[in-house]
């Protein structure tokens, strides 16, 4: 087993907020790690895990176990159109890994052509679901201006100041580098929300759609909360 289809195993397994796994792979490695979290390899002591930690860590994970099939995760990314990054790819985003919570690898839809852009050449526009028409206005005219002179806007596709964010960049694409990045919550097999389906098909078409969740999963409210980062 390679490096990308043990990452690829650890998003369906670890929680992004999961401690204890982020330990493990610290200490092993991800592919030790998932050999430890399936019950493959035995554990032992760690510096920065406690038994408890550890004991409480393998009895969650044994109930994800039986859904873990990394090749058949790689294998839907890649009908949908896209991939799953690891660090060390092409275009990963290396700005992560100054994260204490960086994540296990990214699913991507959309166009990779010129990666993700580094973090001085993007600029995060999220706000409220329910937004004034005012708002509205200032965000997509923001967006766009911002988009006009190259920088990436990065948002969560959500209804309201998210999704006027992306339209307001995707006018102002002058065609370098990817126009938008919308950070999903759950998997990229479904489009959350649905009544944002087209605008997620243009932000494919000119940028990307990246998620920490793996196909099928689902967009629940702790992992809108984690994918902020």
């Amino acid at each position: 087993m390679n490096d990308r289809i043990a990452r690829a195993a650890l998003t369906r397994l670890f929680d992004s907020q999961d401690s204890t796994g982020r330990e493990l792979v610290k200490a092993l490695g991800a592919y030790a790690a998932l050999r430890v979290a399936t019950g493959a390899q035995s554990p032992h002591t760690f510096r920065h895990i406690t038994e408890a930690e550890l004991t409480e860590g393998l009895r969650r994970w044994a109930q994800r176990v039986p859904d873990v099939d990394a090749e058949r995760d790689l294998a839907t990314i890649e009908r949908l159109g896209g991939g799953f990054l690891i660090p060390g790819d092409e275009h990963w985003p290396i700005g992560l890994d100054d994260l204490p919570d960086a994540p296990y690898g990214l699913w991507y839809v959309g166009n990779i052509t010129n990666g993700i852009p580094a973090v001085q050449r993007a600029a995060a526009l999220t706000g409220s679901r329910d937004s004034t028409s005012y708002g509205a206005a200032v965000t997509g005219e923001m967006a766009h201006g911002l988009a006009q002179r190259g920088i990436c806007i990065v948002s969560g596709l959500a209804y309201g100041i998210d999704a006027h964010a992306h339209r307001g960049a995707l006018a102002g694409f002058t065609g370098t580098g990817p126009a938008t990045i919308a950070v999903a919550a759950g998997g990229l097999d479904r489009v959350y929300p649905s009544g944002n389906a087209d605008l997620a098909a243009a932000i494919r078409a000119n940028g990307l759609v990246v998620s920490e969740q793996p196909p099928g999963n689902a967009p629940t409210r702790y992992r809108f909360f984690y994918r902020t980062k």
